[in-house]
């Protein structure tokens, strides 16, 4: 079962200690991802909506890459995130404060467990895309992300993440499936900085990984 909103917003609101996006361990998980995504996603000066961007575990790999904005519905969050002020949004996915197709990429990663009603907000990331929608969401059929979601109350909403169910979510919200990888032996806030050299050699895709990232389409 999902947490409510309100719950959500109590938990995010009150997080202050969180690893630095500098973190070895935080680069290396990002790193990855961001390989994945330019795999399928080559091209220059492309704009991208990173949906709960939080405080930038993500937003600094990919600002390289990307023209990103970070919207966070925290503003606790996006305090600690990075990117320059003028590139943070406050705002809900459920209701992204945007036009149709304002961006070329939208990415949202590790938020849509944590919503009530996930399917309402990929299909506002499909509104606004202009082309690509990229999910990356926990996979519950690594045991540690089950036993991970089973026992801490903020991440209930993960059980139900398998790969099928992200492909899933793109799909009933009217978008073309284009890859969708298993991956990830890198846990930003969890692996040692010792031990991540050894973690990034596994780091490839894989069915026990420990995420999923399905990149969509819109048609």
């Amino acid at each position: 079962m999902s947490t409510t909103f309100s719950e959500q917003e109590a938990f995010w609101s009150k997080v202050t200690r969180r690893r630095s996006p500098s973190h070895p361990a935080v680069i290396a998980f990002a790193a990855a991802k961001l390989r994945l995504l330019r795999s399928v996603i080559p091209g220059e000066g492309l704009t991208m909506l990173e949906v709960g961007a939080g405080n930038g575990y993500l937003s600094r790999c990919f600002a390289e890459a990307f023209d990103l904005t970070a919207l966070d519905f925290a503003q606790n969050m996006l305090d600690q995130n990075p990117l320059p002020a003028a590139r943070k949004v406050v705002g809900r996915a459920e209701a992204l404060p945007f036009p149709e197709r304002s961006f070329d990429v939208v990415f949202c990663g590790n938020l849509l467990h944590h919503l009530e009603e996930p399917i309402v907000a990929v299909r506002e990331m499909a509104r606004v895309t202009r082309r690509y929608v990229a999910l990356l969401e926990p996979n519950i059929t690594n045991p540690a992300m089950l036993l991970f979601g089973a026992l801490k109350r903020a991440e209930r909403g993960s059980l139900k993440f398998t790969p099928g169910y992200v492909r899933r979510l793109g799909a009933q919200a009217g978008l073309r499936l284009r890859a969708s990888f298993v991956q990830g032996a890198v846990l930003p806030n969890k692996t040692p900085r010792l031990a991540v050299p050894l973690a990034r050699l596994l780091d490839f895709p894989n069915p026990l990984g420990f995420y999923t990232l399905a990149i969509f389409e819109r048609p």
